[in-house]
């Protein structure tokens, strides 16, 4: 990918500066990540928790990530970048990738852009573009040396072991005591009380979960057939929820 391509898409995706987070968007810097291969990358769909995620490992860690900081400003250590990939264009060598029940992403994505809940035509517009994105980066991509698949759902059911699968990526020993302090601190509303550059990102609405399960009764099957329509290989991917 061409940086100025990727300082655009995370320009994007990053929002307004605020004293809750840092946006790291120098160039300098950013390049000098993407000149080593052995780098990681998050890879993530919008709306699928890599938030969440990525404030629990700069917690863990006690290393950010680019290109947003969110409790260690003056480190630059980076463990990681994370990129929602909207255009399929970024190829790595080392990547953690995760996923998130469809359905609820397509909800998300509609809320989170304030589009008619009940429009099929923009529901298979979203649950098509997260299929290409699934179908990328769980079946066709043939180019990662080292890459680690994660689900929201296994995060909020088993975080030790998901969470596990990120120690061994970066080949560490997971202390479990250090895990449960991080988790402990990142709630929805810290979560929200960090992403005031983006008032979006966390829904506290406490009808929020009935109108999503209304949605996933009126319209998850419509969001299941765009989703693997000539991608029906994706459904093992799946088996956990």
């Amino acid at each position: 990918m061409i940086l100025n391509d990727l300082l655009r898409s995370l320009r994007g995706e990053q929002g307004e500066e605020t004293t809750d987070s840092v946006a790291v968007l120098d160039r300098v810097v950013i390049e000098s990540f993407l000149a080593e291969s052995k780098n990681s990358f998050l890879i993530s769909f919008p709306r699928t928790g890599s938030h969440w995620l990525r404030m629990i490992m700069e917690l863990y860690f006690k290393r950010p990530s680019l290109v947003r900081v969110f409790y260690y400003p003056k480190e630059s250590h980076y463990l990681t970048l994370h990129t929602h990939d909207k255009d399929l264009s970024v190829e790595r060598d080392n990547v953690i990738y995760l996923y998130r029940d469809p359905v609820e992403t397509v909800y998300s994505q509609l809320n989170y852009y304030k589009e008619n809940i009940h429009d099929h035509s923009r529901i298979v517009y979203w649950a098509d573009q997260y299929g290409q994105h699934l179908d990328k980066w769980l079946y066709t991509e043939n180019f990662t040396k080292k890459k680690t698949v994660l689900t929201y759902e296994g995060m909020k059911c088993d975080m030790v072991n998901e969470f596990g699968k990120i120690t061994d990526h970066f080949s560490e020993k997971l202390d479990v005591r250090r895990l449960k302090k991080a988790t402990d601190r990142i709630t929805k509303d810290e979560v929200k009380r960090k992403t005031s550059h983006d008032p979006q990102v966390v829904q506290l609405k406490t009808d929020y979960g009935d109108l999503r399960n209304d949605f996933r009764r009126l319209h998850g099957q419509l969001v299941w057939d765009s989703v693997l329509t000539n991608r029906i290989h994706l459904e093992r991917f799946f088996e956990h929820l």
